[in-house]
């Protein structure tokens, strides 16, 4: 548990990305693809997609993944033109969650590509080159480690002046394997804020009295250390309760939910609370009246099996300790 000094709340800035380790994925893609030229209105070719990568999930949205493509022999008839492409690509992804399990996804890179052109069966050209490379699509997690997306992806203009150039349009379906254990995010935070129970008893001499212990829960959604505004709303009662007694104390402990890995949900658990820790002290709470802690996925409240259970995980509780004032 850390005493938290007011040089510290003012400088402590979460920057949890920073502090999360970045998991491996590997993957296989395949599909089809039609090509779209000048050259060939007649009869734009098409052909099939085969491809391998790999990357690394740095948060549950972000990613990076580095892989090969193998397009498969395109045909134009009418003009008797054949092409063979191989290619590496890279590209950023980021994955918009809808629900626990399902996203929509945007993938922005590039392509390093090799091209044969033959022509008549005799005449042969080669060239190589890079090319922006994007895809969008949707996602669908089976379980925290594996996952199959579905999407459309753009090349554009494959080739050079020797070999003529054209553009790969292409529908994908690629499964991955993330290693470890894998954050899955829930698409819409659940806010639920348990009562707040406060008792006063009396005790001799008569005018000194107890205050009882009192626990605010506050639930934030996940990889978010924000308060909502019903969070804000009891932290305003906890800082009405704070400065008129200077020697009430408040503490502050973080929780997630046990989806992600260990060491990634212990920094999350205190980044939560380092926030409504600074929240406590815009609502000019003292900060030697504060102390703070994370607990990480080590404490639930609610079934980690189900989305309504993990969302519940993901809190942040504030207790202020029992202390004796004057009436």
């Amino acid at each position: 548990m850390n005493k938290i000094t007011l040089l510290a709340c003012i400088l402590s800035t979460p920057v949890l990305a920073a502090d999360i380790s970045p998991q491996f994925f590997i993957g296989a893609k395949g599909g089809y693809q039609w090509a779209l030229d000048d050259n060939y209105n007649h009869s734009n070719p098409e052909g099939t997609i085969l491809g391998l990568y790999s990357g690394l999930q740095f948060t549950p949205s972000w990613s990076w993944d580095l892989g090969y493509q193998y397009h498969d022999e395109l045909k134009a008839d009418a003009t008797s033109v054949n092409v063979k492409t191989w290619l590496i690509e890279s590209a950023l992804r980021y994955d918009w969650y809808l629900q626990d399990n399902l996203s929509l996804y945007g993938r922005l890179g590039a392509a390093y590509w090799d091209m044969e052109k033959t022509k008549l069966s005799s005449n042969k050209s080669d060239a190589t080159g890079f090319s922006p490379l994007g895809e969008m699509g949707i996602n669908y997690h089976f379980t925290p480690n594996v996952r199959l997306s579905t999407g459309y992806q753009y090349i554009d203009s494959i080739g050079k002046s020797n070999t003529g150039k054209y553009d790969s349009h292409g529908l994908l379906v690629s499964l991955t394997y993330t290693f470890g254990n894998t954050a899955q995010p829930a698409s819409t935070p659940l806010i639920e804020d348990s009562p707040v129970k406060e008792t006063v008893t009396v005790k001799t001499p008569p005018k000194i009295q107890t205050f009882s212990p009192r626990t605010a829960v506050g639930l934030l959604g996940f990889d978010s250390i924000e308060p909502s505004r019903e969070f804000i709303s009891q932290l305003t009662e906890v800082s009405s309760v704070l400065n008129a007694y200077p020697q009430a104390q408040a503490i502050v402990v973080g929780y997630t939910d046990s989806t992600g890995a260990a060491p990634y949900n212990q920094k999350l658990s205190e980044h939560r609370a380092q926030a409504v820790v600074n929240k406590l002290i815009e609502l000019e709470v003292a900060p030697t009246q504060l102390e703070w802690e994370g607990e990480g996925e080590s404490q639930p409240v609610a079934d980690n099996n189900t989305a309504e259970g993990r969302a519940k995980n993901r809190r942040v509780e504030i207790t202020i300790p029992s202390f004796q004032f004057q009436e």
